[in-house]
């Protein structure tokens, strides 16, 4: 299979294509990675980068939003099952092991909500989407229960998985096992 040169890719690919590059890059080597690395993982120039994408900056904001997009749609689809419970323990531990495996850091997630409105935007809807799915359980959920506590579950996992990614499951259990009921 070959791959397409940049210059007979649309624009939807070539930002597809840099986003997935970033992506391993980043796992690999860390957010340092400088643009001239990206650049020539996606078989582009620099410019051509800042063109598609922007600086890594925005390289970095546009990983964080499809994930916290990949949050809604999981959490959203979660409150469609019959039962609210198990959806929202299903919810979480795949939320809580993707965490502790995900390069990107909780500080990365601040820093980018922080500095960007679009960010926060793609933040906030995931929040609202997991509130949601805890409401739906809030028949068998402590009084005191809320999404926060999970959301102290998606931090921490985020910044131990490097740790111990095994353990994300475990703390999930615990907390959801606290919440309940």
């Amino acid at each position: 299979m070959t791959i397409p040169a940049w210059a007979e890719l649309s624009s939807d690919e070539k930002v597809a294509r840099t986003l997935a590059a970033a992506d391993a890059l980043f796992a690999r080597d860390g957010l340092d990675v400088a643009m001239p690395v990206l650049a020539a993982a996606v078989g582009a120039g620099v410019g051509s980068i800042y063109r598609q994408v922007g600086a890594k900056e925005d390289v970095v904001a546009a990983l964080v939003i499809a994930r916290a997009q990949r949050l809604v749609e999981r959490f959203t689809a979660a409150l469609e099952e019959d039962d609210a419970w198990g959806a929202l323990e299903r919810a979480t531990f795949v939320t809580a092991e993707e965490g502790a495996t995900d390069f990107l850091s909780q500080s990365a997630w601040d820093d980018a909500a922080a500095r960007r409105a679009d960010v926060a935007a793609a933040r906030a809807a995931a929040t609202d989407a997991l509130r949601a799915l805890v409401e739906r359980a809030r028949p068998v959920l402590r009084e005191d229960a809320s999404h926060e506590d999970l959301r102290l579950v998606f931090k921490s996992t985020r910044e131990a998985g490097a740790l111990d990614p095994s353990g994300a499951r475990r703390l999930a259990e615990l907390v959801l096992r606290g919440m309940r009921a």
